[in-house]
């Protein structure tokens, strides 16, 4: 018979084994129970971590992937001082005392970093509550095991092949953006974390310009290529990011504009303003992000400004076409390679200037039209398209649009389409001459050989025009390749990894042709069998 002695410390044993099954698995719940933290204002001194609107977003987003795949590969795209750090560091703390066995690694950018990382994470252990408390097998500047086999260890970025040789289960990744060699350390580590139930990786960064390994996990991400799941989380989820506004605060109509956007109250405005005050918009942009695109904007790294972009409103086209090529038409249609903002005007002159690829679903050929008046009046778009086709198809968009001067770019496969339109006699093609102050190779051939002394001039050409706001931009797509074009580390402009340059390329083109040409453009009507004696298709609606 059990005495109440007895009963009484099975009843605590019985709780004791209830309380730590609900913590496995309620991380949220564990933290706020059981962990302790130094907050900013160190003059509190340890207070229980409690969990901020952001940082919930991202336990939820890691205890969901857990759920769905049984494993967790999240890549965050955060704000400065988010907290995730912390959130992250618990959650693989969590890992590592519950589930014994576990390999966990903590990778930071600096000494400083990783050495607040593991201050933190000792915090944790020491003041669990001692009925949780394991013993520690090892304990050192980098390192703390577990009695349940468990190891928890952080190591600097810098540092020669942090984690390489071992077998690991869990790795923070933290502030990888700014990894020196990021790309070699996160392959090493990548390849010591199989794809197994339990196995945790988290990426977690401020940007870094639109380059580098972390850019291009997250644009992988994006896209639904690979495991990781991305995650951003804007600046103002932060709960402390506001103050007291000044009372009768006029906004500006940027501010407006974001307040009604985001639905941000005056508190949250009125930080805005004054963090941007103690920098710059430039790198508040990049800081304290409103979206992920945002973020990744560096202004000493990005060609066109961000916030010249900013001003342009992308518009609904307002019909979508595809090439019909037996019928030699532009077809409306749901999904179609043509987006038209301005069909031809009868008394109106156009320039199309164009880009060249394969047509084997890399790159895009690419043809813009604009007017004389500087206006985008429509962007043909597809990467299944060849050269050949593809002069075939300006031949008959540069005809609709009032027989427009067409440009197309002449270098190696772009010749095949230079050639299909001069020999379908279209009357009206490009004939470079000299561009900005280079004397190109090219002087007096058809259409436009873009070279390394051609290139910096066009596109130093359409920076001028976007920051005059001398051109229309209607297109999100255009805008979105102009705010990823950027200036690498050879110093060439072109598209960031894992974006694309040729509706840039395109316009450039379209630019140059109207810096050179413009004062010559015609809306003449050509005689069909004047301009296409050689040329047997017979003659379309349209046309």
């Amino acid at each position: 018979m059990v005495n109440k002695k007895e009963a009484s410390k099975l009843v605590a044993e019985l709780e004791k084994r209830k309380r730590w099954e609900f913590w496995k698995g309620n991380p949220e719940a564990f933290f706020e129970d059981c962990l302790q933290i130094y907050p900013k204002d160190a003059s509190l001194g340890l207070i229980p971590l409690k969990i901020n609107s952001a940082q919930k977003l991202v336990v939820q987003a890691l205890n969901q992937q857990m759920i769905d795949t049984g494993y967790v590969r999240l890549i965050i795209s955060k704000y400065r001082q988010a907290g995730f750090s912390t959130i992250s560091s618990a959650y693989i703390f969590h890992r590592a005392l519950f589930y014994g066995n576990t390999r966990a690694v903590i990778i930071s950018l600096d000494k400083p970093t990783t050495e607040s990382i593991f201050s933190m994470s000792q915090t944790f252990w020491a003041e669990l509550p001692k009925e949780i408390q394991p013993p520690l097998d090892k304990a050192n500047v980098r390192e703390m095991t577990f009695q349940n086999g468990s190891k928890y260890r952080v190591w600097t970025a810098g540092a020669d092949n942090p984690g390489r040789g071992t077998t690991n289960t869990c790795l923070l990744a933290d502030e990888a953006a700014f990894w020196l060699q990021g790309e070699r350390i996160l392959a090493g580590m990548f390849q010591s974390i199989a794809l197994l139930p339990g196995s945790i990786i988290i990426i977690n960064s401020t940007s870094h310009g639109a380059q580098g390994v972390y850019y291009d996990l997250w644009n992988k991400a994006e896209k639904g290529e690979g495991i990781f799941k991305p995650l951003f989380v804007p600046w103002f989820l932060q709960d402390e990011y506001t103050l007291d506004a000044p009372q009768g605060i006029e906004l500006t109509l940027e501010e407006k504009r974001l307040q009604k956007e985001y639905d941000l109250n005056e508190g949250q405005i009125y930080w805005r303003r004054i963090k941007i005050s103690e920098t710059t918009s430039s790198t508040f942009k990049q800081e304290y992000p409103f979206t992920a695109e945002e973020s990744f904007i560096q202004s000493g790294s990005s060609v066109f400004s961000k916030d010249t972009l900013d001003k342009y409103v992308p518009l609904p086209a307002e019909s979508i076409r595809e090439y019909n090529e037996p019928m030699s038409s532009f077809d409306e249609t749901e999904e179609g390679s043509l987006r038209v903002w301005d069909g031809p005007k009868r008394d109106s002159k156009y320039i199309i200037g164009a880009d060249v690829a394969l047509g084997v679903r890399g790159d895009y050929s690419v043809a813009t039209v604009i007017n004389s008046e500087r206006e985008i009046c429509a962007i043909y778009r597809s990467n299944r398209i060849d050269p050949v086709r593809f002069g075939r198809m300006c031949f008959y968009l540069g005809r609709w649009y009032n027989n427009a001067l067409v440009c197309p770019e002449s270098n190696s496969i772009g010749l095949a389409t230079v050639q299909q339109l001069s020999g379908m006699n279209y009357p009206n093609i490009y004939m470079q001459k000299k561009v900005a102050n280079t004397v190109s190779d090219s002087i007096n051939h058809l259409g436009f050989k873009t070279t390394m002394s051609t290139r910096p001039p066009i596109i130093s050409n359409l920076r001028r025009m976007i920051e005059d706001e001398d051109i229309m931009i209607p297109c999100a797509e255009l805008l979105a390749e102009l705010r990823n074009f950027i200036i690498t580390e050879g110093g060439k402009a072109e598209a960031s990894t894992g974006h694309y340059d040729d509706m840039v390329m395109s316009l450039a083109i379209a630019c140059e042709a109207y810096r050179t040409h413009g004062h010559a453009l015609t809306n003449k009507s050509f005689s069909w069998g004047e301009t296409n004696q050689l040329f047997t298709q017979p003659d379309t609606k349209w046309l």
